[in-house]
C-alpha cells in the first residue's frame, strides 16, 4: 500500500528559509501571511462522477516561490494497478477587498479567489518573509472507476533546488453521481459581453472564430462545474428574419445538451429580437419560431430541459411590468396549445407579489425564481403565506437566486438589527462572506422542493474596476460596494495572461460542490433514505434563516451520505441478484 503521509524531501541550501507543505479542505480560505495549515495528510471521498477538491498550501519566501514546478501525478489504486487521471492544479491568486461589502461578516483585506492555470503568470510577490501560496487540487473521478482506496502525489521543485512531495488519499464510494445534473441552473454569460471583456469584435448573430472558441470555452467551464449558461448563441435564429437553420441549432443543442451534458437551456427571445411585434403584427410567425425550437429540443429527447427566460421580465415591481408579464403568459400558453409544445416561462420573482393591486402571475409563470431572502419570508417567517408551496402543488417549479444583500425588515426585527451577519442568514453570495454562504444552498432547497438556481452574470465588473486586482465589482449609487457580486470567471487576456481564457474563481468550485451536494440528496431520496438525509442535513442546514457556519458538519454529512448511499446500492444491487437468480 502507498504511503498515505506527507513526505517532505528536502535539498536546502545552507541560508534558505524551510519550506513547509501543508493540507486543507476546499472550504477553507487560507491568508497570504500569517500561520498556515499543519495537515500532513488530506483523504478525499468521492463518487464516480464527481469532483472533490483539496489544497496544498506552500509556505516559502517570494525568491523560493520564483519558477516554482509543479507535476501532479496519476492517482494509483492501493491495491492494483488501476490509475485514475492526475488532478488539475491551479495556483489561487488573491484579489483585494478595499471596502466590506455590507454586512459582511469578513474583514477587507487580499482573499484568494481566481484559481490561474499554471502555465499563466503567476501573481508578483515581494520581500523577504515568507508567505502561504496555496494550490487548488481538482480530483476527478470517472465513471469507470473502480471503488476503493487510491493515492495521489502533487510534487514542487523550487528556484533554490528545495524539492517537497505531497502524498494524499482519495476513497471512491460504489455509486455514481447522475452524468446530468439534478439541480437546474440559469447561468448569464452574454455573447456581447463576453466580446467586450476580452477586447474583440462583436458581430450581430455571427461571432468571428475567435469569439466563437472564447465562447465555448465559457460553455465548457461551466459545464464542467456542473452549471448551465442561460442560452447559447449556436442556438439563435436569424436576426433580421427569425429563420431557424434546424441543422445548425440542432448541432448546439446536441453538443449542449449531450455532449456537456446541461440540464437547462433558455429559448433566445426578446421583446423585439427576432420579431419586432411579437406579442401582435409578428404573433403567429414569432409563435411558429418558438414551437419549431422547442421541436428541436424534443427531436434530441431534451424537451424538459427548455424554458424561456427573459431579462426585460425579471423582477417585476409594479403593475404595468405585471401586466407585461400576463401577455407575455398567455403568448407562451397559447404556443402550447396550437403546436403541442412546452414553453416554460421562467421570471425572478416570488409568487406572492409585494402589492395585491399588481395582481397575480398564476398560470403565467410556469418556474418562479424568487430571492433566497424571500423564500425565507414565504416560508420560515411566522408571518409567510406559503405560496412557494401553493405554486408547487399547482404543478409549477420554483427556483431561487442570490443578488447583493437583502435581508427581510422581519428578519433584521428577529435578529436585533445586526450591522454584520454571523450565521443563519438567507446566503449571499458575495467575496468577503464566508464559503459556506455558497455551499449551503444545496443542503436548503430540498426542504422547499427548490430545484434550481439563477446568478445574473460570471463577468461582470463596474467602470475601471480591475478584477484581478480589486473584488469591488458591483457598486450601487449610495456608495455600497458588493464585491464580487456579478463575478465567477476571471477573463485572462492575450495581453495578460498570454491568451484569452475564462479562468474559474473558488466561489465557482463551491457553486460546483453545492450542485453536487444536491445530486447526493436526490440519490438519497431515490434510494428511500430521504429521512436519514433530512436528520443528517439537521445537523447544520435547517433553514434559510436557520444554517451554521460549519464547514466541517458539511463534511462529515457528505461521508456520512456517502456510505449510506453506497451501502443501500449494494443491498439493492444484492436483491436484484438473488432475485435474478430465482428466475
Amino acid at each position: 500500500m502507498k504511503a498515505l503521509l506527507l513526505l517532505l524531501v528536502l535539498t536546502t541550501h545552507a541560508a534558505a528559509q524551510p519550506v513547509k507543505v501543508a493540507f486543507c479542505d476546499g472550504m477553507t480560505r487560507i491568508a497570504r501571511g500569517g500561520a498556515a495549515p499543519t495537515a500532513a495528510t488530506h483523504t478525499l471521498h468521492a463518487a464516480r462522477g464527481e469532483w472533490e477538491p483539496l489544497q496544498i498550501v506552500v509556505t516559502a519566501t517570494p525568491e523560493q516561490l520564483k519558477t516554482i514546478q509543479v507535476l501532479a501525478t496519476g492517482i494509483g489504486k492501493n491495491d492494483s494497478d488501476a490509475l485514475l487521471p492526475a488532478p488539475k492544479v491551479l495556483r489561487e491568486h488573491y484579489v483585494r477587498v478595499s471596502k466590506s461589502t455590507p454586512m459582511a461578516p469578513l474583514p477587507p483585506g487580499d482573499y484568494a479567489d481566481a484559481l490561474v492555470p499554471l502555465d499563466m503568470p503567476a501573481q508578483e510577490l515581494s520581500g523577504t518573509e515568507v508567505v502561504n501560496q496555496p494550490y487548488w487540487v481538482d480530483v476527478f473521478v470517472p465513471y469507470t472507476a473502480a471503488p476503493g482506496a487510491y493515492s495521489g502525489e502533487v510534487r514542487f521543485q523550487f528556484a533554490d533546488g528545495t524539492k517537497a512531495i505531497a502524498s494524499y488519499a482519495l476513497n471512491v464510494w460504489d455509486f455514481d453521481l447522475p452524468v446530468v445534473p439534478k439541480l437546474r441552473t440559469s447561468i448569464m454569460t452574454t455573447v456581447r459581453h463576453v466580446a467586450q471583456v476580452h477586447g474583440l469584435e462583436y458581430h450581430d448573430n455571427a461571432p468571428s472564430l475567435a469569439h466563437a472558441g472564447l465562447l465555448n470555452a465559457y460553455y465548457d467551464l461551466l459545464a464542467e462545474h456542473r452549471l448551465s449558461v442561460d442560452q447559447i448563441y449556436g442556438s439563435y435564429p436569424d436576426a433580421g428574419t427569425g429563420k431557424l437553420d434546424e441543422a445548425k441549432v440542432e448541432r448546439a443543442l446536441r453538443k449542449h445538451l449531450l455532449h456537456r451534458h446541461c440540464n437547462s437551456i433558455g429559448l433566445p427571445i426578446w421583446p423585439q429580437w427576432p420579431f419586432k411585434d411579437p406579442l401582435g403584427e409578428d404573433r403567429a410567425a414569432a409563435m411558429s419560431y418558438v414551437a419549431q425550437w422547442m421541436k428541436l429540443l424534443a427531436k434530441i429527447h431534451c424537451e424538459s430541459r427548455g424554458y424561456v427566460i427573459m431579462g426585460d421580465l425579471d423582477e417585476p415591481n409594479d403593475a404595468a411590468a405585471y401586466a407585461t408579464v400576463r401577455r407575455w403568459g398567455e403568448f407562451f400558453n397559447e404556443v402550447e396549445k396550437k403546436h403541442g409544445v412546452r414553453v416554460p416561462l421562467h421570471v425572478t420573482e416570488q409568487p406572492t407579489p409585494d402589492k395585491a393591486a399588481w395582481g397575480s402571475l398564476n398560470g403565467a409563470v410556469d418556474i418562479w425564481v424568487p430571492h433566497f431572502s424571500e423564500v425565507w419570508k414565504d416560508m420560515e417567517w411566522a408571518g409567510g403565506k406559503h405560496d412557494i408551496a401553493l405554486r408547487r402543488q399547482a404543478g409549477d417549479e420554483v427556483w431561487a437566486y442570490a443578488a447583493l444583500v437583502q435581508m427581510p425588515v422581519a428578519w433584521e426585527q428577529q435578529h436585533g438589527r445586526p450591522k454584520q451577519l454571523a450565521s443563519s442568514y438567507p446566503p449571499v453570495w458575495a467575496l468577503d462572506y464566508p464559503p459556506m454562504a455558497h455551499r449551503i444552498v444545496g443542503w436548503l432547497f430540498p426542504k422547499h422542493g427548490i430545484t434550481g438556481f439563477d446568478y445574473w452574470d460570471t463577468i461582470f465588473a463596474a467602470e475601471g474596476v480591475d478584477v484581478w486586482e480589486d473584488a469591488a465589482t458591483f457598486k450601487t449609487p449610495d456608495g455600497a460596494t458588493y464585491n464580487g457580486d456579478g463575478s465567477y470567471i476571471y477573463p485572462a487576456t492575450e495581453k495578460r495572461q498570454g491568451r484569452d481564457a475564462p479562468v474559474a474563481s473558488m466561489r465557482l468550485k463551491w457553486l460546483r460542490e453545492t450542485v453536487e451536494d444536491y445530486d447526493y440528496l436526490m440519490l438519497a431520496r431515490q434510494l428511500g433514505l430521504e429521512d436519514e438525509a433530512r436528520r443528517i442535513t439537521a445537523k447544520f442546514a435547517r433553514g434559510f434563516g436557520d444554517w451554521d457556519d460549519n464547514s466541517d458538519a458539511l463534511q462529515e454529512a457528505r461521508k456520512l451520505l456517502g456510505a449510506l448511499i453506497e451501502s443501500a446500492q449494494h443491498r439493492k444491487q444484492a436483491a436484484a441478484s438473488q432475485g435474478g437468480g430465482a428466475r
